[in-house]
């Protein structure tokens, strides 16, 4: 696993997604179940990078252009198909780290 910084975990806030880029891969950072969470900022269904924009809720981001929604922390659709892609994210230190090797 080679684990890479990406942020300050204070920047990841309740309730909204943060916008990243890490070795230009596109992500969503958000806060679920107290832990971190990383998605792809793709949605599946039409390849829209607005996840960032899209409501978040229990864990649940909903995508802003179709209304498909996800589980951020399987990467599961919860009303559709297809699922986001999904990394291995922690926080340690007060820093946030992302895994981009593995799904």
């Amino acid at each position: 696993m080679t684990r890479l910084a990406v942020c300050k975990e204070n920047d990841v806030r309740s309730g909204r997604g943060l916008r990243v880029t890490l070795n230009g891969e596109d992500l969503v950072l958000f806060r679920a179940d107290g832990k971190i969470c990383a998605v792809a900022n793709n949605c599946p269904h039409q390849h829209f990078a607005k996840l960032h924009d899209g409501l978040y809720e229990n864990g649940i981001v909903t995508c802003p252009m179709h209304g498909w929604s996800f589980d951020v922390r399987t990467g599961a659709s919860t009303n559709a198909g297809g699922r986001l892609k999904t990394f291995p994210a922690e926080s340690v230190n007060g820093t946030v780290y992302v895994d981009l090797t593995q799904e």
